[in-house]
């Protein structure tokens, strides 16, 4: 009976060794992702626009409507979103933007919009032409 009752504590202390070390392997990782919350979350685009085009961004959801002009080019393919936009109000901002025209976030993420990021890109040359950007948050 003593050798029984040694494995079963050795067995209840690795099990609650192993329960402990849950929470504070999680508690690292969530530590780590509130140094820079800003790690890998973004959307980097690229299309071929021919007039007006609004680019919104929910979540992980891309959506294009064509304001004024034909539609876009290329932009299905040449679009990439790390991480997600959360459910909450934040501020995105605009990096990396190449293009003959304007591009400008016309509608941060709040309640009003269902925390939905809105891209203006108007393109100013007579034919399509080639815009890029990355939305950060």
């Amino acid at each position: 009976m003593i050798p029984f009752a040694k494995i079963a504590a050795v067995a209840l202390l690795c099990l609650g060794s192993a329960t402990f070390a849950l929470p504070a392997s999680a508690e690292e990782s969530a530590t780590q992702n509130a140094a820079d919350p800003r790690q890998g979350n973004n959307i980097v685009w690229r299309g071929d626009v021919d007039g007006t085009i609004e680019i919104s961004l929910r979540h992980r959801s891309v959506r294009i409507n064509v304001v004024s002009g034909r539609s876009v080019r290329r932009q299905h393919q040449n679009y990439r979103v790390q991480g997600f936009l959360p459910a909450r109000p934040l501020t995105v901002r605009l990096e990396n933007v190449a293009g003959p025209g304007t591009v400008e976030v016309t509608q941060q993420p709040d309640e009003a919009n269902n925390f939905t990021a809105v891209v203006r890109v108007t393109n100013n040359e007579p034919s399509r032409a080639e815009f890029r950007f990355t939305l950060a948050w």
